[in-house]
């Protein structure tokens, strides 16, 4: 079924309608997950309508998809030489550091104020968080020793792999010093007291390097159509069958929320939510060109400006959900409302990613 697939020359190497939209997905799971998690807390976020928003949306389509489109989009870049990738991961890492003191500095105001010491605590974990950016400064900064190196992209992908399992028997260590800990939590799954990983190198740099893999291989489709009509039933399929069992069963990343499991994958876990990030963009595929065109070219614009409706929507998130209304005002927000104020937060850090200062964000 595969013969005439795929050819020796590059001939797909137009930009992926595909992945746009997987990103789209990705970054509308993230304001929503965020603005929940604020308002209601990480406790509160294990049960109900939120836990299925936060640990099925958010952490199996949210993030990963985004991982593995960023992946993608390497393959596709046309500037991916070691120099340019290294500096590229160097100012990722920065931003992401400027983006935890932005959002942590309502915390600290609302402890200053006497609103209760566990601001403190979130002031210190906030400071101390490496999250989503930082990974991605780091991802990309190993991508340029790859690339330094003229990995090719199987090797890369071997290199996910092998640190995804690596990073399944290293999860959730204390180094046994805050020095230590502070010098490995950018590699492996550390929580100890206020340092914590959201997104260790070991465990989730396979889903860039799956994409990357994936960019190289469909550079070489000569028919798109009808390899998301092979791929997208079968993604579809382990997708559904292996989410099951890890629901049901409440093992891998469902086993145990407060152990960080859900953030520090194993190599199985990783393999369904590629499962997922690859029926997403098969979706994405077949819908969008049957969409009215102010959509397609508002679904491809969010997946130009990704990265400065990430930092922007942040802002919101922080001063107005997580400072006025939960810490100073102390509101119990419907969901239904939240999710509505969620919406809001997306369309106006859209807008203002295209406005000026912020369009000279370049990162």
């Amino acid at each position: 079924m595969t013969n005439n697939l795929f050819s020796k020359e590059e001939v797909n190497t137009g930009r992926q309608w595909s992945f746009d939209f997987a990103k789209f997905v990705a970054i509308v799971g993230m304001v929503l997950v965020h603005s929940f998690i604020y308002i209601y807390g990480e406790e509160d976020m294990d049960y109900g309508f939120q836990y299925r928003l936060n640990n099925i949306y958010g952490g199996v389509l949210a993030a990963p998809v985004f991982m593995y489109s960023m992946g993608v989009g390497v393959a596709y870049s046309r500037r991916t030489d070691a120099r340019t990738m290294f500096v590229r991961g160097i100012k990722l890492l920065l931003a992401g550091y400027l983006l935890n003191a932005i959002r942590c500095l309502p915390q600290l105001l609302l402890w200053k104020g006497g609103f209760g010491e566990e601001h403190y605590n979130l002031f210190i974990e906030e400071v101390n968080l490496f999250d989503i950016l930082q990974f991605a400064g780091v991802a990309f900064m190993l991508f340029a020793l790859l690339r330094w190196l003229k990995a090719s992209a199987s090797v890369i992908l071997l290199v996910g792999v092998s640190l995804s399992v690596f990073g399944t028997f290293v999860r959730s260590v204390d180094m046994g010093s805050t020095t230590l800990n502070m010098l490995c939590y950018p590699f492996i799954g550390i929580h100890v007291g206020n340092i914590w990983t959201s997104f260790p190198l070991a465990n989730w740099f396979i889903f860039v390097a799956a994409g990357y893999w994936t960019g190289k291989l469909i550079r070489h489709c000569t028919d798109m159509d009808r390899f998301f009509a092979l791929v997208t039933p079968a993604a579809g399929f382990l997708f559904t069958i292996c989410m099951i069992y890890l629901t049901t069963n409440k093992t891998g990343m469902f086993s145990d929320i407060s152990d960080d499991l859900f953030y520090y994958l194993t190599p199985f876990d990783a393999f369904v939510c590629i499962m997922g990030a690859l029926l997403v963009a098969g979706i994405g595929h077949f819908l969008m060109p049957h969409e009215p065109q102010i959509l397609q070219r508002e679904v491809r614009q969010v997946s130009t400006d990704i990265t400065r409706i990430y930092l922007i929507h942040w802002f919101f998130v922080c001063y107005l959900l997580g400072g006025l209304l939960d810490g100073v005002l102390h509101l119990a927000v419907p969901q239904g409302i939240l999710l509505l104020i969620s919406m809001a937060i997306l369309a106006v850090s859209v807008w203002l990613s295209r406005c000026e200062p912020f369009t000279r964000i370049r990162i």
